[in-house]
Formats: structure tokens, sequence, C-alpha cells
């Protein structure tokens, strides 16, 4: 970034697409379910995620809400920001998820392939396209993420019988 008018149109910009995902947010999500898991109003969550608005959403709450809605929109457009892209790992993963893991994300390259014939010649997307756009290629970074964490498990096993019979063989 060079000088402050650089500075001042990456500020712009992330806070549009802060907004821009706060707005998703709030039209993809039950927001009387949240509020009430959170311990907020309903009214004071959606005046949260109004831009309009003066209330402010916290990192904190952020984080909440996408840990509770397994919705990361809000926290993805802020990292995207730092040019870092998050891969969201489900806590009931299996170690024997390798097979399924590539079918996965052969899919969702699959689903991609298909967006990108399907809006090619658009010259701009709707918020509801370029929404599931973006789920789509999160869930195809965590299914690589996950697939890569399975290969890593797999050669776990591989390197540690290795090492067992190099003891034995000594």
């Amino acid at each position: 970034m060079n000088g402050i008018d650089s500075i001042g149109e990456f500020s712009r910009t992330k806070q549009g697409a802060f907004n821009e995902a706060c707005c998703v947010f709030a039209r993809s999500e039950n927001m009387a379910r949240l509020a009430e898991v959170i311990g907020m109003s309903p009214t004071m969550l959606r005046n949260k995620l109004n831009p309009e608005q003066p209330h402010v959403l916290s990192c904190v709450e952020a984080i909440t809400l996408a840990k509770v809605s397994g919705n990361h929109i809000i926290v993805n457009s802020l990292l995207l920001g730092l040019g870092v892209v998050t891969a969201y790992i489900p806590p009931n993963t299996t170690d024997d998820a390798f097979v399924l893991c590539a079918l996965e994300s052969s899919t969702h390259s699959g689903e991609l392939s298909r967006m990108a014939l399907e809006y090619a010649g658009k010259p701009r997307l709707t918020r509801a396209q370029k929404y599931e756009i973006v789920q789509t290629v999160h869930a195809n970074i965590s299914g690589q993420v996950l697939l890569l964490n399975s290969l890593e498990k797999l050669n776990q096993g591989v390197g540690l019988l290795k090492a067992i019979g190099r003891k034995g063989g000594r």
C-alpha cells in the first residue's frame, strides 16, 4: 500500500465486504434462534448486522455467531482482506475419510465448474449468486484440508510401522 489514499481505499472496500457479509448472514440465518443461543435480543442482533444502524458487531460476537451457526461468512470476509482463507474442519471427522474427502472435493470442483460456465457471460453477479459461489469455494477448501489431514493420518500410521520395523531389525 502506498500512502494514505491506498489505506483509505483499502478500508472502504473491506468495510463494504464486511457490511455485505453481515447482510447476507442476517438473511440466511434464523436471527431469533441465534440471538437466544448467544444471549442477545433478536432486535439488537439484527441491528448489529445492519450497516445502517449505529450498533457494531464485535470480533468476539462475529466468532461466536460463526461457531454457533456454522456460517463463517462474516469471519471469512474479514480474513480475506488480509489474504487469508479459512478452512472449517468439522469436529466429527473420521480417520478413514481419505476416499470420501477425495470424492467430496471432486464434487465441489465440479459444482464450481458448473457455476463458472453458468455465470461466465454475465457482467455482474447477484449477492445470492456470489454467496453461493463463495460457500462452494469454502466447502472445497475445507474438503482439501480434510483430504490433506486424512492423508497425513494415513502416513503417520505407515511411519510408525516403519519405525517399529527398524527397531526390531537391529
